[in-house]
């Protein structure tokens, strides 16, 4: 998840900053990544986080993408622990 959201951030972001952020419970991961660029367009099913959604669902996990206002995006992956 690291790897494809750093790679969206260096190749379409146009950022100036990413930030990412490990965060867990007894029952949850979450790991979060977000930049201060451009919000990317849409991308056509296949792609980079459309791929690491469905293996994150396979899991047992979720991964959210959303642009954060006024500019930026947010990546945010949670897997159960175990």
């Amino acid at each position: 998840m690291v790897r494809e959201a750093v790679t969206n951030v260096v190749r379409h972001s146009d950022a100036g900053r990413c930030e990412i952020t490990v965060t867990a419970t007894a029952d949850r991961v979450r790991l979060t990544v977000t930049d201060d660029g451009t919000t990317p367009p849409a991308s056509p099913a296949g792609t980079g986080l459309t791929g690491l959604t469905e293996r994150l669902t396979t899991a047992g996990g979720t991964l959210t993408a959303t642009p954060t206002p006024p500019t930026g995006f947010t990546v945010t992956a949670e897997l159960p622990v175990g």
